[in-house]
């Protein structure tokens, strides 16, 4: 962890975290029932977040700004949902948009996104909902892992509290609210499922 903060202060942000399977799945259970097509706005080829989501039979629209669809200039014509683990460095401007398009939304974010008198008040204005879990992602990086908690920043879904704190390791928990959501969840990982 400390090795991973020098080299932040050293070389700048790393906004290359990519999101681990159980990330994803963990979220499943919320996505609201009338979702058929969810847009993942950050997508590398490799995308955990779109290979799961159409796993478990959702469309999605995997765009990158690197394929010249900039998330902050462009939007897809037809969608119900944004997922997607957003460049860190650009949380703000990345908010900022999926409130101006007025779309629900699931970012993965570190969760010092709630620190800040700008984001601060935009979350008091515009509301906020987090799914917290109760373990930190290991996450594949070019350079090193998170040492960092991230959870999922959530606008639009209608979540029953603001704060949500989800058991990734209690199998029993996770299999009910996958059933109680209506969703068929044909893709969802073992690893997910019979974590201990």
């Amino acid at each position: 962890m400390i090795k991973a903060k020098i080299e932040y202060s050293k070389h700048g942000p790393n906004d290359e975290f990519y999101t681990p399977a159980i990330a994803v799945e963990m979220i499943l259970p919320y996505i609201p029932p009338h979702v058929i097509r969810i847009w993942e706005c950050t997508a590398i080829e490799e995308s955990k977040i779109v290979k799961v989501l159409r796993e478990t039979g959702y469309s999605v629209i995997s765009t990158h700004i690197e394929t010249g669809f900039d998330f902050l200039r462009h939007e897809p014509a037809d969608y119900d949902l944004i997922i997607t683990n957003p460049p860190y460095s650009l949380k703000d401007e990345f908010l900022q948009r999926a409130f101006f398009l007025k779309k629900p939304f699931m970012f993965l974010l570190p969760i010092t996104s709630l620190e800040g008198k700008n984001r601060n008040k935009m979350f008091q204005d515009k509301g906020i909902q987090l799914l917290i879990p109760d373990t930190r992602f290991s996450y594949t990086s070019k350079k090193h892992g998170a040492w960092f908690q991230t959870s999922w920043f959530t606008w639009g879904l209608g979540l029953k509290k603001d704060l949500n704190f989800i058991s990734i390791n209690d199998k029993d928990t996770l299999s009910d609210r996958m059933n109680q959501s209506g969703k068929i969840f044909t893709g969802v990982h073992d690893e997910f499922l019979q974590a201990a």
